[in-house]
C-alpha cells in the first residue's frame, strides 16, 4: 500500500467525493493506520552519549529506575563518568581506588560483582521535525542490564555482554530538551559463568568482570525509515581478479506504526574509478525490518570490471571503495548511512602434514601465510584511537599481517584501522569458559549465544580485514549449537570462511592445532618438526613463552624493593593466580642456565631481552621458512598484555619494544635469510609478491671472543615471489668455541645487504627431553652462551643523531659506527629518551635494533615518535650494549 494517496486529476470529483475523501484519510492516519509523512526533512545524526553520567553501587540506591531516570535527579555522591566505561574503570578514574597496576594493588580491590551498579545519564536530544524518529543504541552492556527512559522501563532484561541492544524511543523521548537514562547493571559471574568476556588465565580476573557499558551508546534520530548494518559482499572470478561481482545488503527498519514506502539506495565510489549508484523502492510493514538486497543479477552495474584490490600488508595496497546508502520518504532523506569495504575474496584450502588435514587460505587467488599475535585490550578496556593505532602499527612494524581475537570482540575502531593498514582479523569465540561449556547451556544463554554471534558478524562482515571466523577455540560447539551459528552466518551472507574450532586435540578436523608450548622453549624446539609438539607444521592457532619486558617497563610496576630477586609480584604479574601460569620459573632457568646464573634486575634483563630476541626470531623463522609446503599460518601468543605483564607478549603493556619486538620484527623483515637450529640449514624468505633474482647468501661462523672466522660459504640465490627456498646447509664444524656466532647476509647484485642476521650458540646445543605436556616440553641439555659475557668491552662505538620534525612527528636519523679494529659491538639499543637519562619516548617506530657491528662497520637507523611524547624534554640519544658502556647525548 501506498504511504500517500496521490489525486492525478482532482477537477473531475467533486467537492463533496473530494472532502469525504480527505476526511477517510485523516480519519485513517489517526488510528494509525497508513503513515502519512511531511514534505519536510527529519534530522538524520547519532549522537554518541559520553557525558553526562554517573556511577553508583546498587546497594546504596533505594530509588527505582523509574525514579532515577526522572531529568534532575540529584546523583550528589555518585561517581561521575564517562562512556565507554566498565565499573572498575570508573572507580579508578574516580580515585576510589589507585594505581591499581603496581605492584599488587590489584589485590586490594574487593569483588565487585556481587552487587548490581546503576549508571545514570542526563542528555539533550535534538529537537524533533515531523517525521522525526530516535533510537538508543547500546553497542555493549556487560553483563545484564534494566533500562529506564525518563520514567518508562525499555527493558527488563538487555542480556549479553556482546548482544547489541536497540530500542526505538520516538514515543518516550523529549525533543530539544532534557532526557534522562537509569541503567541498572547485574555484573558477569567470576570464573568466565557467563556468556561474557573472559581472560581465561591470561591476567587476574578484573575485579569487576567487566561489568557496565563498555561500548558506545548512541541516540540515533532518522525519519520514519532507518538503516542499518550496510555491506558490500565481493566475489572475483578466482583465480582472474579482472572484474568483481558486488552485492549489496542493507536493512531498512520501520519506525512507525503503519506502512511505509521508502526508496532506497546506494552507490559505491572511488577516486579514479566510475561511481556506481542503484536503487529500488521498498514498501515496509508497520514496525518491520528487512534485509534490502542490490545483486548484480538485477542490477548489472555492480558486474565490475579491473576493481582496485584490497591486498594485506607486504602484498599490495590495502585499496578501499566507499558504500553510502540511503533512504527517502516522500522525497525527504530518511537516513543514511556509510561503510568503507575493500574488494578482496578469501579463500580456503586444505593441506595433511603429518597425518593431520591443515587449513589454509589465499586472497584473491594468492596463497597467503598468515602471522600475527593474539590481542588483548587493557584489563578495565579502556582504549582511544591512539592506543588502537599503535597495536595496528606494531603489528606491521614487526612485519606480522595479522591479529587474533579470541573473544575480544566489539573493538570495531581497531577494524577500521585494520582496514586501512591492510592487517587481517582472527576474530572468533573464546575458550575454557561457559562458551565452551555449550552442552550444559539454558535457553537463555543459547539465546545470548546467537545473538552474540549475530552482532559480532554484522559489525565485522562490513570490513575487509575479517579473513574468518572461528566458532570455538580450544573446542568446537556441539552439532545443534554449531548448526544454530552456521545458520546465522549463512543469513547475514558471511563472505569469509569459517573453522569450528583451532584446536585438532580436540577435533581432528579442526584444521589449526593448539598444542602449545606456553612457557619458554629453545628455539631448537620450533624447527624439530614433527617430534616436537609446537613445531613449525600445519596451522597453528596459538603458542607461545613467557616475556619479560625490559627493566625500564619492570620498574614502572614492581616495587624497587621487589624487582630483586625475583618473587612474589614478579609471579603476581605472569598467568592468573593458582594457574599453572602464575610464575615465570622455566623462563628464568633458560636464563641462569643458558647466559649465566643472574646477580641483578639489571643483569637479568639484559640476558632476558638476549632470550626473547632468540626466541621469538626463530619462532617466526621456523614457520615462515616452512610455508605452504608443511606450514600454512602461526599466531603468536600472545600480541600484548592486558596488564603490565611477564607473560606472553611481543611488545609490553607500555609499549616499550624489547627483545622480542625486535625478534620479530627480524624474523619477517619482506626477504630474509634464515638458520635452521635443527638441521643447520639456511633458508631465504621472500614473503613479497614480487620474485627476487640475483641475490647471494653468505654464511659466516666466528669463534668467541677474538672473531676468528672458522668457516665461510656464499652462494647465489634466487627467491621466489611468496615462498621459502632452502639455500645452504652449515657443515658440522669441530674446534669451535663453546659459545660462537653464526652470521647470515642476504646481498643484492650492487653489493647492498638486504637482510642480515646473527646467531650465537654453543657447542653444547639445546636438548629436549622426554616430558611433556599441553603447556611445555621438558629441557634436557641448556646451551652454553656464557661466551658472550667474556666478549671484550668496546668504548669504540661512536655514534651520531639528527633530527627531522614536522606536524608534530619527529624522525631522528642515528648514525652508529663501530671503531674498534678487533673487537665486535654487540646487540646494541639505541633509543630516544625524553631528557638525559630519561625513559625512552613510546610509542616509537624504529628501522633496525639490538644490532650488531663488526669491526669498523657502520649502520644507520631511524626512529619515529610524536613530539609531544617526550612531555616538554629534549630528546636524547641513549645507546646501550651487551659490552659496550652506555652512553647519553642530545638530539640537535
Amino acid at each position: 500500500m501506498s504511504s500517500r494517496l496521490i489525486i492525478d486529476r482532482p477537477r473531475l470529483l467533486n467537492r463533496r467525493l473530494l472532502g469525504t475523501l480527505l476526511a477517510t484519510l485523516a480519519l485513517v492516519a489517526s488510528v494509525g493506520l497508513v503513515h502519512v509523512p511531511s514534505a519536510s526533512a527529519a534530522t538524520v545524526g547519532s549522537t554518541e552519549l559520553s557525558t553526562g553520567w554517573a556511577l553508583r553501587s546498587a546497594t546504596n540506591v533505594t530509588d527505582p529506575g523509574a525514579t532515577i531516570s526522572q531529568v534532575g535527579y540529584s546523583t550528589t555522591g555518585w561517581s561521575p563518568v564517562s562512556l565507554p566505561s566498565t565499573v572498575l574503570a570508573g572507580l579508578v578514574a574516580n580515585n576510589v581506588y589507585q594505581n591499581i597496576y603496581f605492584g599488587r594493588n590489584l589485590q586490594s580491590v574487593p569483588d565487585l560483582t556481587g552487587q548490581n551498579w546503576w549508571f545514570r545519564g542526563q542528555f539533550t536530544a535534538s529537537a524533533a521535525t515531523a517525521d522525526q524518529a530516535y533510537w538508543l543504541r547500546f553497542k555493549g552492556i556487560s553483563y545484564r542490564a534494566q533500562i529506564w527512559l525518563n520514567g518508562t522501563q525499555l527493558d527488563a532484561n538487555a542480556v549479553g555482554t556482546m548482544v547489541v541492544h536497540e530500542y526505538n524511543v520516538t514515543n518516550l523521548i523529549r525533543p530539544g530538551a532534557s532526557n534522562a537514562l537509569a541503567i541498572l547493571v547485574t555484573p558477569p559471574a567470576h570464573d568466565c559463568k557467563d556468556l561474557s568476556f573472559c581472560t581465561v588465565d591470561w591476567n587476574p580476573e578484573a575485579p569487576d568482570m567487566n561489568a557496565g557499558l563498555w561500548g558506545r551508546t548512541l541516540l540515533d534520530t532518522t525519519g520514519p525509515v532507518a538503516l542499518r548494518d550496510p555491506y558490500v559482499r565481493t566475489v572475483l572470478p578466482l583465480p582472474a581478479t579482472n572484474a568483481a561481482d558486488l552485492t549489496v545488503y542493507v536493512d531498512a527498519l520501520n519506525a512507525t506504526n503503519a506502512p511505509v514506502t521508502a526508496t532506497v539506495s546506494a552507490t559505491i565510489t572511488k577516486a579514479g574509478y566510475p561511481t556506481i549508484s542503484v536503487s529500488q523502492a521498498v514498501t515496509l510493514a508497520a514496525n518491520e525490518r528487512r534485509e534490502v538486497t542490490f545483486d548484480p543479477a538485477s542490477y548489472p552495474q555492480l558486474h565490475v570490471a579491473n576493481p582496485a584490490l584490497w591486498w594485506p600488508y607486504q602484498y599490495g595496497s590495502p585499496e578501499l571503495y566507499q558504500l553510502a546508502t540511503s533512504a527517502t520518504v516522500a522525497g525527504a532523506t530518511s537516513d543514511t548511512k556509510s561503510i568503507n569495504f575493500g574488494v578482496r575474496q578469501f579463500t580456503d584450502y586444505r593441506t595433511t602434514v603429518n597425518g593431520t588435514s591443515f587449513v589454509g587460505y589465499q586472497v584473491n587467488g594468492q596463497k597467503i601465510f598468515f602471522r600475527g599475535g593474539g590481542y588483548m585490550w587493557d584489563m578495565l578496556q579502556r582504549w582511544d584511537t591512539r592506543t588502537n593505532a599503535t597495536h595496528v602499527q606494531y603489528v606491521k612494524d614487526m612485519g606480522l599481517n595479522t591479529i587474533r581475537l579470541e573473544g575480544t570482540l566489539g573493538n570495531e575502531e581497531l577494524y577500521d584501522l585494520a582496514d586501512r593498514a591492510g592487517v587481517m582479523i582472527m576474530p572468533g569465540f573464546v575458550c575454557c569458559s561457559a562458551w565452551e561449556n555449550d552442552s550444559t547451556w539454558t535457553a537463555e544463554q543459547q539465546q545470548v549465544a546467537n545473538a552474540s554471534l549475530e552482532s559480532q558478524l554484522r559489525a565485522l562482515r562490513a570490513h575487509a580485514s575479517p579473513f574468518m571466523w572461528n566458532y570455538g577455540s580450544d573446542q568446537p560447539p556441539t552439532a545443534a549449537h554449531l548448526t544454530m551459528y552456521k545458520n546465522t552466518a549463512a543469513r547475514l551472507h558471511w563472505q569469509n570462511p569459517t573453522v569450528d574450532n583451532v584446536a585438532t586435540w580436540s577435533n581432528a578436523n579442526a584444521g589449526m592445532k593448539m598444542d602449545g608450548p606456553y612457557k619458554w622453549e629453545p628455539p631448537v624446539l620450533w624447527w624439530d618438526s614433527p617430534a616436537q609438539s609446537g613445531s613449525a607444521f600445519g596451522t597453528t592457532g596459538e603458542q607461545g613463552t613467557e616475556a619479560p619486558p625490559p627493566l625500564e617497563s619492570l620498574q614502572k610496576f614492581i616495587p624497587a624493593a621487589e624487582l630483586w630477586p625475583i618473587g612474589t609480584t614478579w609471579n603476581y604479574h605472569a598467568g592468573k593466580p593458582r594457574s599453572v601460569f602464575d610464575n615465570i620459573q622455566v623462563f628464568t632457568d633458560g636464563v641462569n642456565k643458558r647466559y649465566g646464573s643472574t646477580t641483578s634486575a639489571e643483569d637479568y634483563s639484559r640476558k632476558s631481552e638476549l632470550q626473547n630476541y632468540e626466541n621469538t626470531r626463530s619462532f617466526f623463522e621456523a614457520w615462515n621458512s616452512h610455508e605452504y609446503s608443511q606450514s600454512f599460518g602461526v599466531i603468536f601468543w600472545m600480541l600484548n598484555n592486558a596488564w603490565p605483564a611477564v607473560h606472553w607478549n611481543l611488545y609490553d603493556y607500555y609499549f616499550k619494544p624489547g627483545g622480542g619486538y625486535f625478534g620479530s620484527k627480524k624474523a619477517n623483515e619482506p626477504v630474509h635469510i634464515a638458520y635452521d637450529y635443527k638441521t643447520r640449514n639456511v633458508y631465504a624468505v621472500n614473503s613479497t609478491l614480487s620474485a627476487r633474482s640475483g641475490l647471494t647468501a653468505t654464511a659466516s661462523v666466528y669463534n668467541i671472543p677474538n672473531l676468528t672466522q672458522a668457516y665461510t660459504t656464499t652462494v647465489p640465490v634466487t627467491a621466489a615471489a611468496n615462498a621459502s627456498t632452502q639455500v645452504l646447509t652449515l657443515p658440522a664444524l669441530t674446534g669451535l668455541s663453546a659459545t660462537y656466532f653464526i652470521r647470515l647476509q642476504l646481498k643484492d647484485t650492487t653489493g647492498a645487504v638486504v637482510s642480515n642476521n646473527l646467531y650465537w650458540y654453543s657447542t653444547q646445543a639445546d636438548a629436549l627431553g622426554n616430558k611433556k605436556n599441553w603447556y611445555m616440553t621438558s629441557v634436557k641439555t641448556y646451551a652454553n652462551l656464557t661466551g658472550l659475557n667474556s666478549l671484550p668491552s668496546n668504548p669504540n662505538l661512536a655514534a651520531s643523531v639528527t633530527r627531522t620534525a614536522s606536524g608534530g612527528q619527529e624522525t631522528a636519523t642515528i648514525r652508529l659506527t663501530n671503531n674498534s679494529p678487533t673487537n665486535i659491538a654487540f646487540f646494541l639499543r639505541p633509543e630516544i629518551t625524553a631528557g638525559n637519562g630519561g625513559n625512552e619516548v613510546l610509542p616509537v617506530n624504529y628501522t633496525d635494533n639490538y644490532v650488531s657491528l663488526w669491526p669498523g662497520e657502520s649502520t644507520s637507523v631511524t626512529a619515529s615518535y610524536q613530539t609531544s611524547d617526550l612531555g616538554g624534554q629534549a630528546p636524547y640519544l641513549r645507546v646501550r650494549g651487551y659490552n659496550i658502556p652506555t652512553s647519553s647525548i642530545p638530539v640537535p
